[in-house]
């Protein structure tokens, strides 16, 4: 069984569009595959998940574990084991933190492919955590031509850094703002990368018509599940606990739009938020493509705690 460590992933220098081409073939071809919700144990403000999943088309099969620890930097962190479907042979345990990131900034940036009105421009983003800017890599790349102007919410230095990484973008006009107001107030998109909070980040007559919201942690944005047009979310095993899940207005799986059974946008005033709880499908797919790079490596590699902080 092979041992593939952040660092060798990350020494792969894969490329944002190849994340967003595997998130794009697992969400088209969820239905080939089997994924039970994720069993998530919480204590205080901390939690352990363990999500598996199996990929017959691959001949894949694997599981997950992801924790996170408020006040740890990073605070999320996560590994995963790998097994070929047909016989059960373990093939590679593997660090997946850079595999959890790039996964949910890429299905991040789908979800604005996918629900965003086509013209959109004002983007908001807050949180740039390593979600925020894994987001913003593919953002980057994916709408490398598309003039955007993309506000960031202040917090310590952040946002002047991110400013400054992807100042080469000629597309992208870049302005800082100092309140959440600010952010959503005439955004066509907002996406929140903020780990944790227990607060609303936002009142529902702030978002324009035609927003599309994008909670990559779920919270914070509630008091709109009532009162969007739609809601889309990547599981409905995962989403159909959420309090407001029966009151929504309607509910469909990305992956059922994009294949077509049922609507996505259909106009341009309505507006969506996109719930996408994490699926370890993505996370499997990718390390099955990931574990084809290495020939043998040494199983006494270590997946021992180490820098893997981005911004």
């Amino acid at each position: 069984m092979k041992i593939i460590t952040h660092d060798m992933i990350k020494g792969l220098g894969l490329e944002p569009n190849l994340w967003f081409e595997w998130a794009d073939t697992v969400l088209k071809n969820k239905h080939l595959y089997t994924m039970p919700a994720k069993t998530s144990l919480h204590f205080g403000s901390s939690y352990f998940n363990t999500m598996p999943s199996i990929l017959p088309p691959e001949n894949v099969m694997g599981v997950k574990v992801v924790d996170r620890y408020l006040g740890r930097i990073p605070s999320l962190d996560s590994q995963l084991m790998l097994y070929r479907y047909e016989d059960g042979t373990p093939l590679a345990l593997m660090d997946a933190s850079l595999i959890t990131a790039m996964r949910t900034g890429a299905v991040t940036v789908h979800a604005m492919e996918t629900f965003a009105n086509p013209d959109f421009y004002e983007v908001g983003i807050m949180g740039f955590g390593n979600i925020g800017v894994a987001t913003m890599e593919v953002l980057t790349a994916h709408f490398s031509a598309k003039p955007m102007k993309i506000k960031l919410l202040r917090y310590k230095d952040h946002a002047e850094r991110i400013k400054e990484r992807y100042s080469r973008f000629s597309n992208i006009e870049f302005v800082i703002v100092d309140t959440v107001k600010e952010l959503i107030v005439n955004s066509d998109v907002v996406i929140s990368s903020i780990t944790y909070t227990e607060e609303l980040l936002g009142e529902v007559e702030w978002f324009k018509k035609g927003v599309l919201v994008i909670p990559v942690h779920l919270r914070g944005f509630q008091n709109c599940d009532t009162e969007f047009d739609k809601v889309y979310g990547d599981d409905y095993g995962q989403v159909k606990g959420f309090k407001y899940f029966n009151e929504y207005k309607y509910f469909a799986e990305t992956s059922e739009v994009l294949r077509g059974e049922k609507v996505g946008r259909e106009n341009h005033d309505e507006r969506i938020l996109s719930y996408n709880v994490g699926m370890s499908l993505h996370d499997i797919f990718a390390a099955s493509k990931i574990y084809q790079y290495f020939g043998d490596v040494k199983d006494e590699l270590s997946l021992a705690p180490h820098d893997k902080l981005w911004l």
